[in-house]
């Protein structure tokens, strides 16, 4: 139950982290970035449909959106053969943009752009228009496809498809293909794309299978493939579950739909992740309160071919009780590969750890661990005086007395919250550590029982009963002391009268 609790958290923290919607109105974007976040490079868009075909001059127009202007923005126009050869038709060509008076919710800045494009220069072409944006040192480019005069020559642009070989694509469990298909006839453009397992990134994509036509690839070492025709845009996957880990060569092919000769060929570098991560926590499974910090590492955590770059580490913290498990913290990000818990506060525990790799695959585990209280120890002081559990001790004469628990010890973390509490004759009746005490009125008793209860937050305690006498408050004497002196006073009389008698003299009578 408590795994289960601990994995819904984790979960629910995975979630809230995943894109719900993609962008509006913004296709076929390449974004590169050294931190990977998706609002640093500038983001670009055209205004014009893909596959436009185009009889005269023609303004080609969009818009950028980024948290800085640019620093160059450029454009390029490429011819696609039908031998697959592509040609530059321009240079790169340095183009003006201008601020938009549209404001974005989302704090970046908007501008837009425009150019013209001239097809007298190009007749009979299957093009591509590419927009290149740099900002900061990351940069985006996007590519459209657009017809003059007569072609037969359909294109292809891939939504993953990255020409810089420090990029990659990663997938798991499914390979993903998607983009637009464009022939000027309307008629269906033919794809296959395969996937060739590589040693490393640098050698993925370096060699070009020695193939021309569409027929010759069913001769080739393949790990994965799907074939499909398509017009416009089209989305379709196919499995890779089975593939190992490691780096792929993704091969796209396009022909048209009545020749199968290969036109274009495009090739992306990718991972293959379907791998689950091994999750692994290590740390103390006992402590005291007031030992230190328990630390709980998961630097050990990795993946099985990826290792632990990209690594994410999600931990939910849960108090056992017997009242019911409290969640106490939950934590999660890449930096976290270690969780901190306090020693202020005691218990038993369940940590649990959800790693989560690049591609979602996850692995859990959980240690179960306890914190130890420590009891308090309670000083007991009456009067100035330093008393023990079971001793006895005759009050000074006096009309109160003061009781002083405040030199009772226990942690740092509990030592500020201890509650004391006094009983007379085990009968509460004070509670504090510093209190004043009369004998209780009507109690003609002269001796009684005085307890103190020190108790911290954790309701563990320690104990002192010592026994309290006084000196007789009425100051009538003793039975036998007062024998003893109306004894001596008849003594003392007797010894008066004897001395008296002796002094009389004896009279005489005359003869």
């Amino acid at each position: 139950m408590r795994r289960n609790l601990a994995m819904l958290f984790s979960l629910v923290i995975i979630l809230s982290l995943l894109p719900t919607e993609p962008l509006d109105g913004i296709d076929n974007v390449d974004f590169f970035s050294d931190e990977g976040s998706f609002s640093d490079p500038p983001l670009i868009s055209f205004d014009q449909d893909l596959g436009i075909s185009i009889a005269g001059n023609t303004t080609i127009s969009g818009f950028i959106v980024s948290a800085s202007a640019p620093d160059t923005s450029t454009w390029q126009i490429t011819r696609l053969s039908e031998d697959g050869a592509s040609t530059n038709i321009t240079n790169v060509i340095p183009m003006e943009i201008f601020p938009s008076l549209s404001n974005q919710d989302d704090g970046l800045s908007r501008w837009v752009w425009d150019f013209t494009i001239d097809p007298s220069s190009i007749p009979n072409c299957t093009c591509f228009v590419t927009v290149t944006v740099a900002s900061n040192s990351l940069y985006s480019k996007i590519s459209t496809i657009f017809f003059t005069g007569v072609s037969n020559v359909p294109a292809l642009v891939l939504d993953n498809h990255v020409e810089i070989t420090e990029q990659y694509s990663t997938y798991s469990e499914q390979i993903d293909i998607s983009g637009w298909a464009y022939s000027q006839d309307g008629l269906p453009v033919r794809v296959y794309t395969m996937a060739i397992n590589s040693e490393n990134s640098a050698n993925a994509c370096s060699d070009f299978p020695s193939i021309s036509s569409l027929d010759d690839l069913s001769g080739l070492d393949f790990d994965a493939s799907s074939e499909y025709a398509s017009f416009g845009y089209f989305t379709d996957y196919f499995d890779s579950s089975m593939l190992e880990d490691g780096w792929y060569s993704l091969w796209t092919f396009t022909s048209s739909f009545d020749n199968s000769s290969i036109i274009q060929s495009l090739c992306t570098v990718s991972k293959i992740d379907n791998s689950d991560p091994i999750a692994i926590i290590e740390g103390e499974i006992s402590s005291v309160e007031g030992d230190g910090n328990l630390i709980f590492d998961a630097g050990s955590s990795y993946d099985y071919y990826w290792g632990k770059e990209d690594l994410n580490y999600v931990w939910t913290l849960i108090r056992m009780d017997a009242s019911g498990d409290s969640l106490q913290e939950t934590k999660e990000g890449r930096e976290f590969s270690y969780f901190t818990v306090q020693d202020d506060v005691s218990g038993n525990f369940v940590l649990s750890l959800l790693v989560v790799d690049y591609q979602g695959n996850t692995d859990f585990t959980s240690i179960e661990f306890s914190i130890q209280n420590l009891d308090p120890v309670a000083k007991l002081i009456v009067s100035d005086n330093s008393l023990s559990d079971g001793d006895s001790y005759q009050l000074p004469d006096l009309a109160e007395w003061t009781l002083d628990a405040s030199d009772s010890i226990d942690t740092t973390n509990d030592i500020d919250g201890l509650r004391c509490v006094w009983k007379i004759n085990f009968k509460t009746i004070y509670e504090g550590c510093e209190r004043k005490f009369s004998w209780p009125e009507g109690d003609s008793n002269n001796s009684l029982f005085l307890t103190l209860e020190v108790i911290d937050d954790d309701d563990d305690f320690s104990v002192i009963t010592v026994e309290l006498s006084r000196s007789d408050q009425t100051n009538e004497l003793p039975i036998p002391i007062i024998v003893l002196l109306i004894s001596i006073l008849f003594f003392i009389s007797s010894i008066l009268y004897s001395r008296r008698s002796d002094d009389m003299q004896i009279p005489k009578w005359n003869d």
